[in-house]
C-alpha cells in the first residue's frame, strides 16, 4: 500500500479518543511493562514456582521512534529509492546538456603515401582543430524532454518519501504486534500461576475428602488449557520478535529490544475521510507527477515533419602537414537542415507509443487515487469502533477483577463452585486479550491514517531522507516550454 507527500495534505477525520480509551492505552502499557517476577513474589505462600519472565535477559526497551531512526536509512527499499532519485538527477543533467552546444577537439597524427601530379609523395600529417556543434531547432523535442526529466526528478523524490513510509509502516506494524504479545504474555503467566495454585489447593482438598475427585480433575483440565494458551502466547511472541528482527536486519534475536508503548496521534483534522483535495506525499503524488512527465513527452503531429537544424563551427588550431596540401581549411561554419522520414513508419509509431504511455500513466494515477479514497473512507469507522470497544473492555475488565476477587472469597466459603471460579478467571483473561488486540487494532488504523495522509514520518519523529545535492528546491519552477525558434529547442 502507499500514498503520500506534499503541502496541504489531506487528513482522515475521526472521533477523538474518549477518556476511557486513553485509559485503556495506559492500562495496556502498564501490562506490557509490568515485571512478571514482581507479581509472582506477591503470590500467596505455597504457590507454584514463579515462571521466568520472557524478556528477563533482554536489553533495555527501545522505542519505535528510536528503532526507526536507527534502521530506516539502511532499509533496502529506502536505499533503492535513494539510488533511483540519484538516477533521475543524472538523467535531468543529461537532458539539459542536449540544449547546450557541444565542444570538441580533434587531433590527427599520421603518415600516408600519395600520388600527386604524377609524383609519389610521402606525407606526414600533424593537425589539430576545434569544433562547436549546436542544435538550433528540433521542434521543441529536447526542451520537452528536459521538462519531463524535471518532473521525473520530483516523482523520484516522492518515491523516496513513499519508500520511507512503506518501510516505516511495515516495521511499525511488526513492532505493534510484538507489543501486543508482550502485553498478553504476563497476563497468560498470571493465569497459569493462578491455575497452578488452584490445582494444588483442590488436590489437597480432595485428599482430605473435602472435595470430589471430579473437581480435582476439572482443575487439572483447566491447568492443561492454561498451559496450552501460555505456550501459544510464548511461541507467538517469539515469532513476532523474529519477524521484527528480520525486518530491521538484525542478525540475532537478542538484538530486538523489548517494545515500549506507542501512542499515535490522529491526522490533522479538517479534511474529508474519502476526499483528496491536494497531493499527499508518496505514491499518489509520484504517480501523478509521472503522468505529467509522460504527457510532456507527447509531441504534436507537426513535429514529425519539422527538420532538424544544426550549426557547426570549425577552427584549425595547427597544421604541420609535410609536404603541405595545396589547399587548407583554416575556419569554416555551416548550418544544416535535415529531414529524416523512416519509410517504415518509425516516427509515427514513436509518437503513438508516447501517447499510450501517457494514457497508461494517467490511468495508474487514477487507480491509486481511487484505492486511496476507498481505503481512507473505511478507516474512520474502524477507528471509532475500536475506541468504543476499548471503552467497554476497560469497564468489563474492571468488573471481572471485582467478580474474580469476590468469587475467590466465595469459593473459599463454599458458596461458589470450582467451575464458576475457573469460568470467571478465563473470562477475565479473554477480556484482557481482547483489550490488547483492540489497542493494536486502533494503533494500526491510526498508522494507516497517518500513512495515507502523508503525516507518518513526522508522527514517528523520522526526518525525510536528504535529497540529491543538485536537485532543485521545491520552490523552483519547471522551465517554460521552448518555442520553435529557440536554440536547443
Amino acid at each position: 500500500m502507499a500514498v503520500h507527500h506534499g503541502s496541504g495534505r489531506p487528513a482522515v477525520s475521526a472521533p477523538r479518543c474518549p477518556t476511557r480509551a486513553w485509559t485503556a492505552l495506559a492500562c495496556a502499557a502498564a501490562l506490557a511493562l509490568a515485571p512478571v517476577a514482581a507479581r509472582a513474589q506477591a503470590a500467596a505462600p505455597g504457590a507454584a514456582p514463579t515462571l521466568p519472565a520472557p524478556n528477563a535477559a533482554a536489553p533495555a526497551p527501545e522505542s519505535l521512534t528510536a528503532l526507526l531512526q536507527r534502521v530506516l536509512p539502511a532499509e533496502p527499499q529506502v536505499r533503492s529509492a535513494q539510488a533511483l532519485l540519484e538516477v533521475a538527477h543524472e538523467r535531468r543533467i543529461q537532458a539539459r546538456s542536449r540544449l547546450l552546444p557541444t565542444l570538441g577537439v580533434q587531433a590527427v597524427q599520421g603518415r600516408s603515401n600519395e600520388q600527386e601530379l604524377g609524383f609519389s609523395v610521402d606525407r606526414r600529417t600533424s593537425r589539430a582543430e576545434t569544433t562547436l556543434r549546436w542544435n538550433l531547432y528540433n521542434s521543441g523535442n529536447d526542451g520537452a524532454e528536459w521538462r519531463a526529466t524535471e518532473i521525473d526528478a520530483d516523482a523520484a523524490e516522492q518515491e523516496l518519501r513513499r519508500a520511507q513510509e512503506d518501510a516505516c509502516e511495515r516495521i511499525a506494524e511488526a513492532y505493534l504486534e510484538v507489543l501486543r504479545l508482550q502485553t498478553v504474555l504476563p497476563r497468560s503467566t498470571d493465569r497459569l500461576q493462578a491455575v497452578q495454585r488452584l490445582v494444588e489447593q483442590t488436590r489437597r482438598q480432595a485428599d482430605l475428602g473435602k472435595m470430589s475427585e471430579a473437581d480435582a480433575q476439572q482443575a487439572e483440565a483447566s491447568l492443561l488449557d492454561a498451559e496450552i494458551a501460555h505456550e501459544e502466547a510464548t511461541a507467538d511472541h517469539d515469532s513476532a520478535r523474529r519477524k521484527l528482527a528480520r525486518l530491521v536486519g538484525a542478525t540475532a534475536l537478542d538484538e530486538v529490544h523489548p517494545a515500549l508503548p506507542v501512542v499515535l496521534p490522529a491526522p490533522a483534522a479538517g479534511a474529508q475521510s474519502d476526499a483528496i483535495s491536494a497531493l499527499p506525499p508518496g505514491a499518489l503524488a509520484a504517480a501523478q507527477q509521472r503522468a505529467r512527465a509522460a504527457r510532456e513527452r507527447v509531441r504534436p503531429q507537426m513535429s514529425l515533419l519539422a527538420p532538424r537544424i544544426d550549426l557547426e563551427l570549425r577552427k584549425q588550431l595547427g597544421d604541420s602537414t609535410a609536404p603541405a596540401l595545396t589547399t587548407q581549411n583554416r575556419n569554416a561554419w555551416q548550418i544544416t537542415a535535415r529531414w529524416d522520414f523512416p519509410v517504415g513508419g518509425e516516427l509515427q509509431s514513436r509518437r503513438n507509443e508516447t501517447e499510450r504511455r501517457a494514457e497508461a500513466s494517467a490511468a495508474e494515477a487514477e487507480r491509486i487515487l481511487r484505492n486511496l479514497q476507498a481505503e481512507m473512507s473505511t478507516l474512520a469507522p474502524q477507528v471509532a469502533q475500536a475506541e468504543r470497544a476499548l471503552d467497554k473492555l476497560v469497564r468489563q475488565i474492571e468488573q471481572y477483577n471485582t467478580l474474580v476477587r469476590a468469587g475467590e472469597l466465595q469459593f473459599e466459603a463454599g458458596r461458589r463452585t470450582l467451575a464458576q471460579l475457573i469460568t470467571l478467571r478465563d473470562s477475565r483473561y479473554n477480556a484482557e486479550k481482547r483489550l490488547a488486540e483492540q489497542v493494536t487494532r486502533l494503533q494500526k488504523a491510526r498508522l494507516t491514517q497517518l500513512y495515507y495522509s502523508g503525516e507518518l514520518l513526522p508522527a514517528m519523529g523520522v526526518a525525510p531522507m536528504p535529497r540529491a545535492p543538485e536537485l532543485r528546491s521545491p520552490g523552483d519552477t519547471v522551465p517554460p516550454p521552448f518555442n520553435d525558434s529557440t536554440p536547443g529547442g
